[in-house]
């Protein structure tokens, strides 16, 4: 059984696929953070080793094992730490990559497959990405490669050309708060609230139902988007250098709260455009009211723009502080009324 929600064209499509013996030996998986690239790609592991009747079963030996993480065949290859700082590394090195190349030139050890996923594509470096080019090339009998990215842009086009690629949209917030209220939570209202919130995004939402302490410190960044918003230039250039060091000391945390920003400017948008029930943070209704009457559309749109530019810049590891500086300087000024 697939455990992949809300993306039923590419579980359909790779069903199928495996039913007529057709799997590719390279796949590109890209869609925005959180929304489903692990789970299908995870999905995939098991229908490729399940010796159950209808693939991936789930209950079989082989689909527990890659579920536990403790299937010898299926690697999952990230960020690691630096030895040194103990900080998350920026790119995937070609060590990564060679000793990959090592364990794919042998047979699988239990499986029927071996499968590696490359979660964050974007990031490996470009001696590493030309050298894994090579096996994906002339792929071992018995492999098959995922990579994971946000999008194929940040993939060499070497690459991008020897995948089949699979791009996953946005969930529906009716489809999550479905499987959330289902699986995670007897409140209703909390499955329909986090499901608008997550902008589509099945893997957050479900975080974010099991972890109410993660509410709480969204509650608090989006208090800080609205004091920045609202705020003088010099104190935006403050929260810039804030956000600049924790950069620095954790990625995906800023990238984060700027997808809040994201989140925030598009509900503005929305707004703006009189279709106030599309609103993702309904809890900061008063708030985005009253920066829509501050604001025109096309400001809104063109901050939106310059959130997505920022976020962008970040992941192609141009300098912190600047890029945010940057980003504040595009922000228009706003009036936010008390509630």
């Amino acid at each position: 059984m697939w455990k992949t929600v809300g993306h039923d064209k590419a579980v359909s499509a790779l069903s199928q696929a495996l039913t007529d013996n057709r799997m590719s030996h390279a796949f590109l998986i890209t869609g925005a953070s959180r929304v489903g690239k692990m789970s299908l790609a995870l999905d995939m592991a098991r229908a490729l080793n399940c010796i159950g009747d209808d693939p991936p079963c789930g209950v079989c030996g082989q689909c527990r094992r890659v579920t536990d993480e403790l299937h010898p065949d299926v690697r999952v290859i990230g960020l690691e730490k630096d030895s040194d700082t103990g900080r998350l590394r920026t790119v995937i090195s070609i060590d990564q990559v060679r000793e990959v190349q090592r364990d794919v030139s042998l047979k699988p050890y239990e499986g029927k497959s071996r499968v590696v996923i490359f979660d964050g594509a974007e990031n490996l470096r470009e001696e590493a990405a030309n050298s894994l080019l090579k096996t994906l090339e002339e792929p071992p009998d018995q492999v098959v490669i995922i990579l994971l990215a946000l999008d194929a842009a940040n993939v060499l086009p070497t690459i991008l050309s020897r995948c089949r690629r699979i791009d996953l949209r946005p969930i529906g917030a009716e489809i999550i708060a479905d499987h959330l209220y289902r699986l995670y939570t007897t409140d209703r209202q909390l499955a329909e609230e986090v499901a608008r919130m997550s902008g589509g995004r099945i893997g957050w939402a479900i975080q974010a139902t099991q972890e109410p302490e993660m509410l709480e410190a969204i509650s608090d960044r989006l208090d800080a988007v609205e004091q920045t918003v609202a705020s003088s230039l010099e104190a935006r250039f403050e929260y810039a250098e804030q956000l600049a060091r924790r950069f620095s000391q954790g990625r995906a945390e800023v990238l984060e709260e700027l997808d809040l920003w994201l989140g925030w400017w598009r509900d503005v948008m929305v707004i703006s455009q009189g279709k106030p029930e599309l609103v993702w943070n309904v809890s900061r209704l008063s708030a985005l009211q009253s920066t829509s009457a501050s604001t025109s559309l096309s400001q809104a749109a063109a901050t939106v723009k310059a959130v997505q530019r920022a976020i962008d810049l970040l992941q192609r590891n141009v300098n912190s502080r600047l890029t945010i500086e940057e980003l504040m300087l595009a922000v228009p000024n706003v009036v936010i009324s008390p509630a």
